[in-house]
């Protein structure tokens, strides 16, 4: 090759890597949701429901009541996390823009005590760095610990180029009046079976004695602890008591609120399965239980749902395009007080919704968990 042909060929190597970022840039669609492999996988022995199984029969008399919350300027935001911050209520959540088909922008809104926004939506787009790749913030879980506020998302790796690596990222948000200032992120890339093959989504936030904890597994129940500043983990603590639930394999859901005597969370699963709500077609169901566990260490499991949590309108229309054909319930925050729950849930993944659940009723419907 001639030096001036060679020189020329150079020259075009910056506007190559400037089209392929456009190019991702314009990828950011529903087909960013990753569909790798989470850890860790647990085989359930039980049977999938039978064919054409109507959701609609499982709805149980402890789900009170659901209401749609519409977030102003983003009619399709999706996936709510929800805490109680210095007295008032404060939601997450992902949204969705219908003409770039990016769902990568986090959330924030205030909400009165009927969940209602009462605020103009707070947007994020978390420090990110990758010369190649687009940030991909996934997932947003709010977490209050020692009186400072974290959100707890997931995104891909910012130094790995060739492919995507999703990761967990920790980020504490400084209340500034109505508003937020996040702080620089820090992922969490150091852990016990750590591995590039797997992607790591739905740790679960947990606050015990002012220290922030993280729920890897619901089965194994596994807690890691961040070490600040060292983008690690350690594991805390492990118990390997389990219970049967034949849609798949739990994953984390809300994050775990302390209630007396025990923690309670929801978590997610999901399986393909002909339902009456898809038409009798196999597509991916997703839905929720509770599970609870000790209030403290080794924080083993006491008992949990033995079939999905389901409201009368969790599964029916409307139905929108995603990343793939699914029914989709997904629980990412909770509430309670005395006497109720309140489950801050996404709805077919363009839909932001909160269940009222009777407390009592719930708990007396889980099914204790022994020692293994």
């Amino acid at each position: 090759m001639q030096l001036s042909s060679f020189l020329a060929l150079l020259g075009t190597i910056p506007s190559y890597f400037v089209g392929m970022q456009s190019e991702l840039k314009n990828q950011q669609t529903f087909a960013d949701y990753s569909i790798g492999q989470e850890s860790p996988v647990v085989v359930v022995d039980t049977p999938l429901p039978q064919e054409n199984f109507d959701l609609d029969a499982l709805a149980q008399d402890f789900v009170l009541e659901t209401k749609q919350i519409i977030i102003p300027g983003h009619p399709n935001a999706f996936n709510p996390s929800i805490i109680r911050w210095k007295g008032s209520l404060l939601m997450s959540f992902r949204s969705y823009d219908p003409q770039t088909r990016s769902t990568n922008p986090i959330g924030l809104v205030w909400l009165d005590e009927a969940f209602n926004p009462i605020s103009e939506p707070q947007m994020f787009a978390f420090a990110f760095t990758n010369p190649v790749l687009m940030s991909k913030q996934q997932d947003p879980r709010l977490i209050a610990v020692g009186g400072r506020l974290f959100l707890v998302y997931n995104n891909i790796k910012e130094d790995v180029t060739h492919r995507e690596i999703r990761r967990m990222y920790l980020v504490e948000l400084l209340q500034e009046g109505k508003t937020f200032q996040p702080c620089v992120p820090e992922c969490l890339v150091h852990f016990e079976n750590e591995s590039e093959t797997r992607f790591e989504k739905n740790w679960v936030p947990i606050e015990y004695k002012g220290q922030l904890y993280l729920g890897y597994s619901v089965i194994p129940h596994t807690l890691l602890q961040p070490i600040p500043g060292t983008q690690s983990c350690k594991t805390a603590y492990s118990t390997n008591n389990k219970f049967p639930w034949n849609w798949g394999t739990p994953r984390g859901g809300t994050q775990a609120v302390l209630d007396g005597d025990h923690y309670i969370a929801f978590f997610h699963s999901w399986c393909d399965v002909p339902t009456v709500q898809s038409a009798g077609k196999k597509i991916s169901h997703y839905v929720m239980g509770a599970y609870t566990f000790e209030a403290t260490p080794p924080f083993a499991l006491i008992s949990a749902s033995p079939e999905p949590i389901v409201a009368k309108d969790f599964y029916g229309p409307p139905y929108y395009k995603t990343w793939k054909p699914l029914r989709c319930v997904f629980p990412a925050g909770v509430v309670l007080d005395k006497n109720f729950i309140w489950v801050a849930y996404g709805r077919q993944d363009h839909e932001v919704w909160v269940v009222k659940i009777d407390k009592k009723r719930l708990l007396d419907s889980l099914v204790p968990i022994s020692s293994p």
